[in-house]
């Protein structure tokens, strides 16, 4: 018999789930969309129960691609990871009060700003997020207005991924960096925030009791699941972010890691926790500051339009993907000079929209070098913002999509210094899998060294791959 783990990402897009081995080797992946439902007033939801028969169901062509590779292999433990913001309201039996709202459903904004200026200073001071309609909070907030009733002493809040794992196995907990994401916990004192506490009106078993990413949540043994997942032990762990971080490697506690997707994310990592001071000097610049999922660390995630900007430049160009793509990227240099002949302006920092004017001589790769030159940009201005609170990183790891290509990876190396990258793809995942094969190793070493050892194999093994 051979043991594999399994490793769940609930995104915003997408939900994957892939297989591995003790070792950490990749084995197969499956993934569905994740659905949510547009309502009138740009209100954007899901149903609870969908996204789980969505994982269910992503988890059974998962089994059965694997079956096919490893006959042998049986499930020993399964790692979640995925969005933090939204979950459900649970009654005191188990029914679900409020389903998942997205988080970026843009309702609560006006409660919040209601709740005036001295909150919003403490809101950013103690949650360590920034001032805007992204939070749980935010959500409950709405809710609230709307005539749900906080005052009851039998309600629970779950975020989405501890309802799966609540659902596998009956136990409710909650993770702190999912916590750190709701507005509801207070980081200075690791408990609930007192503020919003008051603000909705919710008594102190609203947020169950804290486990730790890594963490046994309990084991499957309910007949409502298949043979195959019977006995598996399931933990959370964490936020996305925080595990993405430690799936493509970065897991020391004074290191930046980036994740150069179409949302271009600075994502350090700190020993200890930071002060109210710095938490709101932090979110003032547009970074959150929170637990990681790593214990004894705290995250700070700062994230940009950066990949996006590149994208639509592709576009611009008919080159996304493919030889066009690639005869773009080999014909850059850092000394091209593009500023005579292109602007690029972003009039307001929360629309995605640019500005470009052409002028001159300006052609693809003017364009392209200019689109790099917005997201180095954005890049330093992170960095020099959190170095400015927490001072400057020791190592540097970049990870995602465009680090595949020469120009990027050139350009941020000029920016970050020590940078390396990681070949690391859905490296959540990874992550998520690799806390799960932890969980049920009961080895006694610690989780970062067990992390450390799978994420050196699996980089070799792509190495490998991409040489042949």
């Amino acid at each position: 018999m051979t043991h594999i783990y399994l490793g769940v990402d609930l995104g915003t897009t997408n939900t994957k789930v892939i297989s591995v081995d003790a070792e950490g080797r990749h084995i197969a992946t499956a993934s569905k969309p994740t659905d949510w439902i547009v309502k009138p007033n740009g209100r954007i939801e899901t149903i609870a129960q969908d996204i789980f028969d969505r994982i269910v169901s992503c988890i059974d062509d998962l089994l059965l691609e694997t079956n096919k590779l490893l006959p042998s292999a049986k499930v020993a433990g399964m790692g979640i990871t995925g969005m933090a913001e939204s979950g459900v309201i649970l009654g005191g039996n188990n029914e679900i009060l409020a389903q998942p709202i997205a988080w970026f459903d843009g309702r609560g904004e006006e409660e919040m700003i209601a709740l005036g200026d001295e909150f919003k200073i403490e809101y950013q001071s103690k949650t360590g997020l920034v001032f805007k309609p992204e939070s749980s909070l935010s959500s409950l907030l709405s809710l609230k207005t709307e005539g749900f009733d906080f005052s009851r002493k039998d309600i629970v809040w779950l975020n989405m991924l501890e309802y799966v794992a609540f659902r596998f196995t009956g136990v409710m907990a909650t993770e702190p960096s999912l916590a750190s994401r709701t507005a509801l916990y207070d980081q200075s004192s690791l408990s609930m925030w007192k503020r919003a506490q008051d603000a909705l009106g919710i008594a102190d078993n609203f947020i169950p009791e804290v486990r730790y990413a890594g963490d046994s949540w309990g084991t499957i043994n309910s007949t409502e699941f298949s043979t195959d997942l019977q006995g598996v032990i399931v933990t959370i762990a964490g936020h996305d972010h925080s595990v993405g971080a430690a799936g493509s490697g970065a897991t020391e506690s004074d290191q930046l890691f980036n994740s150069a997707g179409t949302a271009d994310v600075i994502f350090r990592s700190v020993p200890g926790t930071l002060t109210d001071e710095q938490r709101l000097a932090l979110t003032t610049l547009g970074v959150s500051a929170g637990r990681h999922a790593l214990q004894g660390n705290t995250s700070m995630i700062g994230g940009s339009r950066g990949g996006l900007v590149l994208r639509r430049a592709l576009d611009l160009l008919g080159a996304r993907r493919g030889p066009r793509m690639h005869e773009i990227d080999d014909a850059w240099n850092a000394e091209r000079p593009f500023h005579d002949v292109i602007d690029m302006t972003q009039y307001k920092s929360i629309s995605n929209d640019l500005q470009i004017t052409l002028t001159g001589d300006a052609g693809p790769n003017e364009l392209w070098a200019a689109a790099l030159d917005y997201m180095i940009g954005e890049n330093r201005k992170m960095i020099s913002g959190i170095e400015a609170v927490v001072g400057t990183h020791k190592k540097a790891l970049s990870a995602g999509g465009w680090t595949k290509l020469r120009s990027v990876r050139e350009s941020k190396s000029a920016i970050i210094h020590d940078l390396e990258f990681s070949n690391i793809d859905e490296a959540g995942a990874f992550g998520a899998a690799y806390m799960a094969s932890w969980a049920h190793s009961g080895s006694g070493e610690s989780l970062i060294d067990h992390i450390n050892q799978r994420v050196k194999i699996l980089n070799s093994e792509l190495e490998n791959l991409a040489s042949k």
